[in-house]
């Protein structure tokens, strides 16, 4: 491997600035006015820093490898690039995901707060539930991409762009959550097996919204043999699998209602299944499926929000991989791709941006939304009239971090 001098320079000043921005960042969350006990509740995560530096450092030398700085800085921030081909609509699908993932947590924090009017809490409990629809969105915008790519690749080659791309952040971001929670430390070492084990185990009550990251990555292990058979089916059995599917997860959820129960897996009913619908809304999809799809998807923007201003806890009939959440993500991802030609414009590469930074959103966001955006910024879903509460909490939580995400 040559060794440019140039290329290592830039990634040194990058990890330098980066590592700057870091620390004012971490002055400001632990007390920007009382620098000294910032500092103090800062020392572990300072030792921690030339850990991570070293780890910044090495991928954007490797990421900027026989690149120009001019363009290095269009790859990393890619707001003038060439939407030509470019399936737009995705990434503003993307970004909205994350934005609904920020408004369901922020919402679903204050729903109980009884000392709020009653049409308030009816507008958070609404939108804390409808927003939910960012699980399966999010599902179906990585069997799009994953499912329909015409890039030939190894099995082992896919594995590994994905472990480095989705594992190995997971790890750090998991590793950053316990060092801020003080459950583990790396100077002096303690708890980093358990962490690991942890890791492992999957979500935690530290960061209980990182389930949904290892379902996908379940997916994404079954996910070269599954595209080479969705690949291989004729327009009458992507039929036939379209119908499967949502019989599947309407027998999953409802059999059990009228006292039904099921005595027989049902795979595709599950995650499964919505990654496979993702590909076939996208590249597959015919009329028929269309006009369905947008008929249930609009019953269900109504019925989901009735049913849970009756009972939240009805979630598990209603959201995830329930018939009635699928529908709704299918039409919503239905008419970001009729409008794509209306989407490429001026703002789609600021949407890019965010759609290329949107893994990082999503796994910082628990930190951005509840520790600085609550608490540092005073953000809240209740405050400035409640609807402007909620828009102004999750453009705030975007910015926040976009910047937390792009320093880790």
């Amino acid at each position: 491997m040559n060794f440019n001098k140039g290329e290592m320079k830039r990634s040194v000043v990058i990890t330098l600035v980066l590592m700057l921005v870091a620390t004012v960042v971490m002055l400001y969350c632990n007390d920007w006015y009382n620098l000294q006990g910032a500092f103090e509740r800062s020392k572990k995560l300072f030792w921690s820093m030339p850990f991570f530096a070293v780890l910044i450092c090495i991928c954007h030398y490797h990421d900027g490898k026989g690149l120009t700085n001019r363009e290095y800085i269009n790859k990393i921030f890619p707001i003038s690039a060439d939407t030509k081909g470019r399936k737009v609509y995705l990434d503003y699908a993307r970004v909205l995901a994350v934005m609904l993932v920020i408004m369901t947590h922020a919402c679903s924090a204050q729903q109980n707060d009884m000392a709020a009017v009653p049409w308030k809490l009816t507008l958070l409990t609404i939108c804390a539930g409808i927003s939910l629809v960012c699980n399966p969105l999010y599902v179906m915008i990585s069997g799009a991409l994953l499912l329909s790519s015409k890039r030939e690749e190894t099995i082992g080659r896919f594995y590994f762009k994905r472990f480095s791309k989705i594992v190995i952040p997971l790890i750090i971001y998991y590793m950053i959550y316990l060092c801020l929670s003080e459950q583990v430390s790396f100077i002096p070492p303690r708890n980093i097996g358990a962490a690991l084990k942890q890791i492992l185990a999957g979500a935690s009550d530290t960061l209980p919204h990182f389930w949904m990251i290892y379902v996908l990555i379940s997916l994404y292990i079954s996910a070269p043999f599954v595209k080479v058979m969705v690949r291989n089916l004729n327009d009458h059995q992507v039929n036939a699998l379209f119908v499967v599917i949502l019989v599947e997860e309407t027998m999953m959820v409802f059999l059990p209602l009228i006292g039904c129960p099921i005595g027989f897996g049902l795979n595709l009913a599950l995650w499964e299944g919505v990654f496979i619908l993702g590909y076939i809304i996208t590249e597959r999809r015919q009329k028929w499926m269309e006009k369905l799809l947008l008929v249930l998807g609009g019953i269900s923007a109504v019925v989901i929000p009735l049913v849970l201003l009756q009972d939240f806890s009805y979630t598990d009939y209603v959201c995830n991989s329930s018939p009635l959440m699928v529908t709704l993500s299918a039409a919503v991802l239905i008419v970001l791709s009729k409008a794509d030609s209306h989407l490429k414009g001026r703002l789609s590469g600021l949407v890019q941006l965010f759609s290329k930074y949107s893994y990082s959103l999503i796994l910082i966001h628990w930190y951005g939304l509840f520790g600085i955006t609550f608490t540092k910024l005073y953000c809240q879903p209740l405050r400035f009239g409640c609807i402007g509460g909620i828009v102004l909490t999750i453009m705030a939580t975007m910015i926040v971090c976009f910047i937390l995400g792009f320093l880790a």
